[in-house]
């Protein structure tokens, strides 16, 4: 069915929506290098990543793809004296420079295809010669590929360097150019371990280019794993045409390049045009010798590449057919998310796209929000793979966010000794970390006192159990979450209206610069109920024993925690311009307050957000009151903040109110934030980053979550199809908590066609699976035919579903008169 719904959704030769989904530039980026979110074509495998860059406007034509890596970053030091290495944080790599001095004066333009991961720049001489650049990094593999065709021959300028990080020269100076003599040995230099800046290798030679660059001196491998990562360039092909002429080796390359550091030159002269490049990525401790793996042949870098893509693609899919903004962002999130999140170490706050050492907030995994937003789509996209298959070398968005919180355990538990002694056995979070247990130097008590930053590191951890109900995953993730627990079950005090209440905190990041207390923060407020009732949910089924009546010294029981979820407080609310909504705190919302935190950044009117996304309690069967009031606290943002342009507003603004069905309006509102193109700092790239108010991209691929809850809802455990009033042709193939895979389409006129439900197909670990289920009938007045036969519907309008493995429940509708004739 999933063909066929396409098609008919597409209506159009393409066999998946995202075959249309191509980021497409007529000029260069601007922001390529940056020291924030790059607008250029991006490419990637999920650890390794490429920005690409052009210049055309030169006598070489040339192509710059910066390279970078989620586990590129320097541990905060005090024995480096600039640049902002004694801080730490994630730092630029290295890249790739193609200049073509035959092609003066060529027209360039650049594509990036989702649906295989692929850029392209095309350089056009006159109106017939033209030259194709293609470029991926391979899906599994640790390799850039580039590839040249069209048959226009010209020779190519070949550099590969390491990325400075400071302007000037490094102390002491780098050693003078050499020069390769044709058929000689290869030439190595070094920038030495007493260098200002991070240690940068390089060697060149005819068959090779090597450029290495440390993240980290010596004197810290005591502490932190300190590793060289190094790029090989070869060239593949013809015998005639696989090595580099004219080769030289560089101790900076030239003062025009200030912030790139030692680099390896050579010409390339691709037979006929046509030929392939190499760069393949090694990883190895600091006092040992380069370690590279072994290249396969191109034709099989291609198909294991695009076989990898195909797969990705084949676990959902939307169709919005009136909505191609909606669509481009949606895919393009994905297509992020696989680039950026798959297998390695954790992605930060501009994924493995760091072009620059002082990039923005270092770069790092960013816990009041950013890291966790990254990851609010990827559950209803499905993917959601368990673990690492060997044969499909398929890993799964979650594992890298996964990994980093729980190496970071050790040093929360020590931070939590530290800043709440009478609170054993916790674990206390701060705003900003590092992959492999590195903390970024922060702010007073993890960042002005926000106790929120375990609590919302706890929310992918969640929904990758609503998702799946791995058993595996749950035992995994238990000292995390029982660590978290404890650090509530300390922290929360009970008032005289017998709820639980966070009496002291700091609310959504900026506190009051006077210094006032911040009490219940409603986006703490709004995920504490639902972190209870899933670790009661995982220890119920891994330690019942425990999970009746608990232990001395030991994480609450199950009954407990159920107890704990019940007694968290209601929202504090507050009157603003004559309308009862959610505050962002206790007592927040005088006129004083909020023109504080307004100048201060602008954390304000975001409590109704969070009331419903992505943990909250009130969704659209909420009781009518609870509704109303998020729907107004949503009127306040949208006024507050016009096209919902605020910080890091945009994953949770759209989504929070898809999910309580606050839809006035709503799909212009979002496709006009995608579309505009007037306010430089709240803007979707080409390349699908959306540039958030606040400055920062990878994050804002959870938007994504917008769409989705615009097609499928589960809000009060009722499975309900296109919620959202579209009146358009639409499909998609999703993920519903349970788990459930849902298929469905849709006719103008809000005409649902058919649904098709059924379990993930069981994996060999263990989980719970949810069989019976509720269903909201979208055929108001007609049968429901469940697999042919006609099931009973509720005046409600529910009916029940009953499934098995490997079954399809094949869902439509029939107009009762036409029953009748049929009976007849």
């Amino acid at each position: 069915m999933r063909k066929l719904v396409l098609l008919w959704c597409l209506a159009s030769s393409s066999s998946h929506p995202v075959e249309e989904i191509i980021g497409t530039w007529s000029s260069p980026p601007h922001n390529v290098p940056s020291k924030g979110v790059p607008d250029g074509p991006l490419i990637g495998n999920g650890r390794l990543g490429g920005v690409l860059g052009w210049h055309s406007e030169s006598e070489h034509p040339s192509v710059d793809l910066h390279l970078g890596h989620n586990g590129f970053f320097a541990a905060p030091s005090g024995g480096a004296s600039s640049c902002g290495y004694s801080a730490g944080g994630r730092k630029a790599l290295a890249g790739l420079t193609l200049e073509f001095p035959g092609l003066a004066g060529a027209q360039m333009m650049a594509q990036q295809l989702a649906a295989n991961g692929t850029a392209l720049i095309m350089l056009k001489v006159g109106s017939a010669r033209a030259l194709t650049l293609s470029a991926f990094i391979h899906a599994t593999e640790d390799v850039l590929v580039v590839e040249l065709h069209g048959g226009l021959s010209t020779e190519v300028l070949v550099t590969l360097w390491t990325f400075s990080g400071c302007h000037g020269p490094p102390r002491p100076p780098v050693s003078p150019s050499t020069r390769v003599a044709q058929g000689g040995a290869p030439v190595s230099k070094t920038t030495g371990a007493t260098s200002d800046r991070l240690p940068s290798q390089v060697l060149a030679g005819e068959k090779e280019l090597r450029v290495a660059r440390g993240n980290g001196w010596p004197f810290q491998a005591t502490y932190f794993p300190v590793r060289w990562f190094g790029l090989s360039a070869t060239l593949g092909g013809d015998p005639g045409s696989s090595s580099f002429t004219d080769v030289e080796a560089m101790g900076r390359c030239g003062p025009e390049l200030f912030l790139r550091g030692p680099c390896a030159k050579g010409t390339w002269r691709p037979k006929e045009g046509d030929g392939w490049l190499a760069v393949r990525l090694g990883r190895w401790p600091l006092m040992e010798k380069p370690q590279f793996s072994s290249l396969m042949p191109l034709a099989e870098l291609r198909a294991t590449h695009w076989a990898s893509w195909t797969n990705f693609w084949e676990r959902s899919f939307i169709c919005i057919h009136d909505s191609a903004v909606t669509m481009f962002h949606w895919y393009m999130s994905q297509y992020l998310l696989r680039i950026s999140s798959w297998h390695g170490p954790a992605p930060g706050l501009f994924g493995p796209f760091v072009v620059d050492d002082e990039v923005v907030w270092s770069g790092d995994i960013t816990l009041n929000y950013n890291a966790e937003a990254v990851y609010y789509n990827a559950g209803a996209a499905n993917h959601l793979e368990a673990k690492r298959d060997e044969e499909t070398q398929q890993s799964q968005a979650f594992e890298p966010y996964f990994q980093a919180i729980l190496d970071f355990i050790p040093a929360a538990r020590r931070m939590a000794a530290e800043l709440y002694p009478n609170c054993p056995d916790s674990l206390a979070f701060p705003a900003h970390l590092l992959p492999e247990g590195v903390q970024v130097p922060g702010v007073g008590r993890g960042d002005l006192g926000q106790k929120q930053m375990g609590l919302f590191a706890a929310v992918p951890f969640i929904l990758y159990w609503r998702y799946t109900g791995s058993l595996a995953f749950a035992e995994r993730a238990l000292p995390f979450l029982n660590g978290v627990a404890r650090f509530w079950e300390c922290n929360l005090v009970a008032g005289e209206d017998a709820y639980l209440h966070d009496a002291e905190d700091c609310a959504e990041e900026i506190c009051l610069p006077d210094g006032d207390v911040q009490p219940d923060p409603t986006v703490v407020l709004s995920l504490l109920p639902g972190f209870f009732q899933t670790l009661a949910e995982m220890t119920e089924l891994l330690d019942p024993e425990r999970a009746r009546h608990g232990d001395a010294g030991a994480p609450a029981s199950a009954s407990a925690l159920q107890q704990l979820a019940r007694r968290v407080a209601p929202y504090a609310t507050e009157e603003v311009d004559g309308a009862q909504v959610v505050a962002d705190f206790y007592g927040g919302e005088s006129a004083h307050g909020r023109e504080l935190r307004l100048h201060a950044g602008g954390s304000v009117a975001w409590g109704g957000l969070f009331a419903a996304f992505p943990l909250g309690t009130v969704h659209r069967r909420s009781r009518k009151e609870e509704i109303e009031l998020v729907h107004r606290s949503l009127v306040r943002f949208f006024k507050q903040w016009p096209g919902g342009k605020q910080g890091n507003s945009f994953p949770h603004a759209f989504a929070a109110a898809a999910r309580v069905g606050w839809f006035d309006g709503l799909l212009e509102v979002w496709e006009s934030y995608l579309t505009n193109t007037s306010d430089p700092k709240c803007r979707l790239y080409s390349n699908g980053m959306v540039l958030g108010c606040g400055g920062t991209g990878l994050e804002n691929v959870g938007g994504a979550a917008f769409a989705s809850e615009m097609l499928l809802s589960t809000a009060g455990g009722v499975l309900e199809v296109f919620p959202a009033p579209l009146d358009t042709v639409a499909a998609f193939r999703l993920r519903a908590p349970g788990p459930l895979l849902v298929t469905a389409q849709m006719a103008p006129g809000h005409h649902v066609t058919e649904i098709e439900l059924e379990l993930p197909t069981p994996s060999e670990e263990p989980s719970v699976v949810r069989t019976d289920w509720l269903v909201q009938s979208p055929w108001p007045g007609q049968d429901v035919l469940v697999n042919g036969q006609v099931t009973n519907v509720g005046a409600d309008g529910l009916f029940r579903v009953f499934l098995t493995d490997r079954e399809v429940v094949r869902i439509t509708g029939a107009k009762r008169v036409e029953r009748e004739r049929e009976r007849a």
